[in-house]
C-alpha cells in the first residue's frame, strides 16, 4: 500500500483505512518485533508490541505529509524502534532479583561466562564488519541486521541487486576470514 492509497482510503473511512493497513503489514511487523524479542519476550509479549506499533503508526502518521511511496520502511522503523524499546524493557526486568524471595537462584558461573562469551563475540563482529569497509559493512548489516533484500540495498546504494550480491558474498568471505584469525571456529553452527 502507497502513501496515497492510503490517504485516499482515509478519507474515505479512517476505520477501514486502519484494517487495511493493518491486514496488509501484520505479517511484515510481527517478523520484525519476533526477531527483536524472541530472545526475551513471551507470545504475549510480542502481541502486545505489535499492538503497540500499530498504534504508533496511526498516531504518528501525518496524512499531510509530502510523503509518496511504499509504507513499508515507515512501518519497519517504528516496528523496529518500538520492538527494540520493549526488548529494554524485558531485559530490564527480568534482570532484576530480589535476594527475599527464596526460590530465586542466583545465575551459575556457567551462564554468566556464556553471556560474557557472546557479548565478546558480538563486539568482536561489529568490529569486524565495520573494518570490511564502506559499502560492503553497510551491506552485510542491512542484510543480515535490518533483513533487507537485494534490491532494496541496491536502490540504497545506487547498484545493481547483482552488484549487491557478489559485494555481500566477498564480504562474507572475508569476514569469514578475519573471524578465523581472531581464533573464532568457523564451522556451521558453532560461529
Amino acid at each position: 500500500m502507497t502513501d496515497s492509497e492510503y490517504k485516499k482510503l482515509y478519507e474515505k473511512d479512517p476505520s477501514e483505512a486502519q484494517t487495511a493497513l493493518f491486514n496488509e503489514y501484520l505479517s511484515y511487523v510481527y517478523a520484525i518485533v519476533y526477531n527483536k524479542l524472541r530472545s526475551c519476550g513471551s507470545r504475549e509479549d510480542m502481541e502486545e508490541c505489535v499492538g503497540d506499533v500499530f498504534s504508533a503508526v496511526f498516531i504518528s502518521y501525518d496524512r499531510k505529509g509530502c510523503f509518496d511511496g511504499d509504507m513499508k520502511g515507515f512501518i519497519g522503523t517504528i516496528a523496529s524502534r518500538t520492538a527494540i524499546q520493549m526488548y529494554r524493557r524485558l531485559v530490564r526486568s527480568s534482570d532484576t532479583v530480589y535476594i527475599e524471595d527464596e526460590n530465586t537462584e542466583i545465575a551459575d558461573s556457567q551462564r554468566v561466562e556464556r553471556i560474557t562469551e557472546r557479548s565478546d563475540m558480538r563486539n568482536t563482529l561489529l568490529r569486524l564488519i565495520e573494518s570490511l569497509g564502506e559499502p560492503d559493512s553497510d551491506i552485510i548489516i542491512q542484510k543480515y541486521y535490518y533483513n533487507m533484500n537485494s534490491n532494496e540495498i541496491a536502490s540504497k546504494h545506487s547498484m545493481s541487486p547483482e552488484a549487491v550480491r557478489m559485494r555481500c558474498s566477498r564480504a562474507l568471505k572475508k569476514l569469514k576470514e578475519l573471524l578465523t584469525r581472531e581464533g573464532y571456529d568457523m564451522k556451521e553452527g558453532n560461529v
